[in-house]
């Protein structure tokens, strides 16, 4: 079953540019080398610009382990958490219905 979770967070805004850039290095990391990441988005609020929502579909619990100790994980959360207002926060959610095809029953 995909593990489906959201983070949100806000930035102070002297550090809005050095997030979006970590967030672009990040992303482009998952494509290239995260198989089991089926889903990554990373949105930026239109009304707030210093306020951000990652939205992650994961294969498995070992895609979920794979993403986090990677060192492009690692590199990304050494620039948003001292740059974050208040600590991120994480939802994990069970999906209801969807339309995509990941693959995955």
């Amino acid at each position: 079953m995909p593990i489906i979770m959201t983070a949100r967070y806000q930035v102070h805004p002297q550090a809005v540019d050095r997030c979006k850039q970590a967030i672009k290095n990040l992303v482009e990391y998952v494509k290239k080398s995260e198989k089991g990441t089926l889903y990554y988005i990373a949105n930026q609020e239109i009304l707030n610009p210093y306020a951000f929502l990652h939205m992650m579909i994961f294969q498995d619990e070992v895609a979920l382990t794979m993403h986090r100790s990677s060192e492009a994980a690692e590199r990304f959360v050494s620039v948003i958490y001292p740059a974050a207002i208040d600590p991120l926060e994480f939802k994990e959610y069970n999906e209801v219905e969807h339309n995509f095809n990941f693959g995955v029953q």
